[in-house]
């Protein structure tokens, strides 16, 4: 078999064989990988894999200066420089955390409140004290939208936080996601990715000398715990030093391999050695191929295999979409409307819901409403909206948004996504 490097280009004659596949799966690298990926992780046995409102418990428990840990306000603190890194603020400042007393920061998680129009509200995550407010909106699953109010949850959360905080009292609002194109309608959260939470608070520690043995455990559990798949992605990749490792040994066999099943049409029944192996060792490979630097890899050989999800920008940025698209939803014999608009500022596209009318909703304020940046969610808040306008009991709970949203020429979403 003659290869091609990264460019195409080719190069050498080297040819697969069972001897390097041998030597690469009985390392004590690749065994070691292995085993992470196998051994019995406790928050996959009781079914708390990806549920949002435990992962906020869990992140309160970390950051709480008093919990069983033993570390006192070393993660929290790890947690404000990864802050001060992401936002560049000069509201905060080292010394400024410094002299801050963290050992008094008490957290809970859903801290609920009413807004002024009625609506029940909850935060994920609330930390506070004499000197510091800290909140944290984290979206694991779910995507910020309308929610029967004319702001997202974000700017309903930062508008109670500074009507009750107290003189002299910082507020810091956090948004942490897996996916690093979500974005929180409150543009003055700073966005945090779980890849990010885990490198800069969880991975250092782990490290920490004075972390007891039971915190050291749950929090390995809990590592292990974020490379499981959600929405087709690892929440955070915790083993990229020894998948860096692995590729430097065994450059060559894992590229050989890398570039077949790319470049097969089925690798499932594709017999060459290299599909075979990579069939067999897919959960492995695919995590060693998404931890390297994307010089090398950064994804999987099936760019469908890694990609999260396709978002409205993504079908914009390759022209299948344009600024001002029309989109149409039929369900249950009512139609739906909505159109992509693209903000030049963040560099971003939404879908963007209409009335029936065709035009867009607006706040008291007279803003727009109604961005979204997943279809499905788009489509069951219009569905909701009208029933409730309509006085019909039932809702719904979930839709295939892809499938139902049309251009004006009838071609689906789904197809628009499945294009790329």
């Amino acid at each position: 078999m003659i290869l091609t490097d990264r460019s195409g280009y080719r190069k050498g004659g080297f040819l697969l064989n069972i001897e390097q596949i041998e030597t690469l799966v009985s390392s004590r690298q690749f065994q070691q990988l292995k085993y992470f990926q196998e051994k019995t992780n406790v928050f996959t046995i009781v079914g708390q894999t990806h549920t949002e409102h435990w992962h906020s418990a869990f992140m309160s428990w970390l950051l709480d200066p008093n919990s069983s840990l033993c570390l006192g306000h070393y993660p929290l603190v790890r947690l404000l420089f990864l802050y001060m890194i992401k936002s560049e603020t000069e509201e905060l400042s080292v010394q400024t955390v410094f002299e801050m007393n963290l050992d008094t920061m008490r957290f809970e998680t859903e801290r609920t409140f009413s807004t002024a129009d009625g609506k029940k509200r909850s935060i994920d995550v609330y930390g506070e004290n004499e000197e510091l407010i800290l909140v944290i909106e984290n979206k694991v699953k779910a995507r910020e939208n309308m929610n029967g109010t004319d702001v997202g949850q974000t700017r309903d959360y930062r508008d109670y936080v500074e009507k009750h905080r107290k003189s002299g009292q910082k507020v810091i609002c956090l948004f942490i996601t897996p996916d690093p194109k979500q974005k929180p309608y409150d543009r003055s959260y700073t966005q945090i990715t779980y890849q990010e939470f885990y490198d800069y608070v969880i991975a250092k520690c782990i490290e920490h000398p004075q972390l007891n043995k039971d915190g050291k455990y749950l929090l390995e559990q809990y590592a292990n715990n974020l490379r499981e798949p959600g929405h087709g992605a690892p929440m955070a990749l915790v083993n990229i030093q020894l998948c860096n490792e692995i590729y430097d040994r065994y450059s060559e066999v894992l590229d050989e391999i890398f570039d077949d099943v790319e470049q097969s049409d089925n690798y499932l029944k594709d017999s060459r050695l290299s599909c075979v192996v990579y069939t067999h060792y897919q959960s492995i490979l695919d995590e060693i191929f998404l931890s390297l630097d994307e010089k090398k890899f950064g994804r999987t050989p099936k760019s469908n295999i890694q990609r999260r999800f396709v978002s409205f920008t993504d079908l914009y940025n390759a022209g299948k979409i344009q600024n001002g698209t029309e989109f149409i939803m039929k369900y249950d014999g009512v139609c739906y409307y909505a159109i992509a608009e693209y903000d030049p500022q963040d560099k971003e596209c939404y879908m963007l819901l209409l009335d029936e009318e065709r035009r867009p909703y607006h706040n008291a304020k007279g803003e727009k409403i109604g961005f979204y940046k997943a279809s499905s969610q788009a489509g069951v808040d219009a569905i909701n909206l009208y029933r409730k306008r309509n006085n019909i009991v039932s809702r719904v709970e979930t839709l295939n948004g892809p499938a139902y949203w049309k251009t004006k020429d009838g071609i689906a979403l789904k197809a628009l996504m499945d294009s790329l």
